[in-house]
């Protein structure tokens, strides 16, 4: 099945949990200042330390009967970062190929290509105007093809997403715009949800597939501050461990948690009242919090 079949068809999709995190916090020599985890799959160190991870998620997927979402580790692969780090053209596909080893494992696989905002994904007066974000993500965007759907992660800004957005469509792959909010439910630059996916789903062409957050506390996810409709269009949310700000996250020294208990039963929560069936984690979880999901 393609990924839209998939959505349709199944009422929960498990997503992968940090990886990312992980490496950041238990190789930091293989994390690039700039790139991230991209360079990993170049060496075959590499490329065993992300399969690690990501076999152990699939095995959590596989014991549970559920699909799961893999994502490229392509957050921060655009063209000006590639072009600034000598890196080749083509890694955006390398890394698709590199995720679709996996299916010979598991083949209820979906993979998600992904792509980050050009500057700091906690500062939204760093966004880009939605002209200069469409041209700027689409050069990635193209290069991505071959990815189940095009996943647009950790967005602070509206008029940003906005212009990711417009790119994804022109390339005709199913899409998902995912937002990082804040404590309040709303987009880090102000917006609320809801206002956000109203202006994305109007002035696109082919509007996302759905919307998500990601990067957030699952208790930031605020069902009171939807509308019906917008509600219906929230389908994903990779959740932090910890309640934490940002700011507090990024300045903590180790890695922060809440009890798990409280992660679950708040996930669990959104999969039943907001219908939210795409669930998975970002900083700080583990495949402790993935096996919770499937409880």
């Amino acid at each position: 099945m393609n990924f839209e079949q998939t959505l349709q068809t199944n009422p929960k999709i498990l997503m992968e949990c940090a990886i990312a995190e992980r490496v950041r916090r238990a190789h930091p020599e293989l994390m690039h200042p700039r790139l991230a985890t991209s360079l990993m799959i170049q060496t075959s160190e590499g490329r065993e330390i992300l399969r690690s991870f990501v076999r152990e998620y699939i095995c959590i997927a596989r014991e549970a009967k559920l699909p799961i979402v893999v994502g490229t580790p392509t957050w921060r692969l655009d063209k000006l970062r590639s072009s600034e780090e000598n890196i080749p053209e083509d890694l955006n596909a390398d890394a698709v190929l590199f995720e679709q080893e996996f299916k010979e494992d598991y083949s209820n696989i979906v993979i998600a290509g992904q792509i980050g905002c050009k500057n700091d994904c906690y500062l939204p007066e760093e966004a880009l105007s939605t002209s200069e974000a469409y041209h700027f993500h689409s050069w990635q965007a193209e290069r991505l093809a071959g990815a189940d759907f095009l996943y647009g992660i950790t967005l602070p800004e509206v008029g940003e997403a906005l212009g990711m957005a417009q790119a994804m469509a022109a390339t005709g792959q199913p899409y998902i715009i995912s937002f990082c909010i804040g404590k309040d439910g709303r987009v880090l630059d102000g917006t609320s949800l809801e206002k956000a996916i109203e202006q994305i789903d109007s002035e696109t062409k082919r509007p996302p597939a759905g919307y998500g957050v990601n990067c957030c506390y699952p208790a930031f996810l605020q069902s009171s501050e939807l509308s019906g409709k917008a509600a219906e269009r929230m389908i994903s949310i990779q959740a932090n461990a910890s309640s934490l700000t940002h700011a507090e996250l990024e300045a903590a020294e180790t890695v922060e948690a809440d009890p798990i208990e409280d992660w679950e039963k708040r996930m669990h929560d959104l999969h039943s009242t907001l219908g939210v069936n795409m669930l998975g984690g970002c900083c700080g979880t583990t495949g402790d919090h993935l096996r919770a999901l499937t409880r």
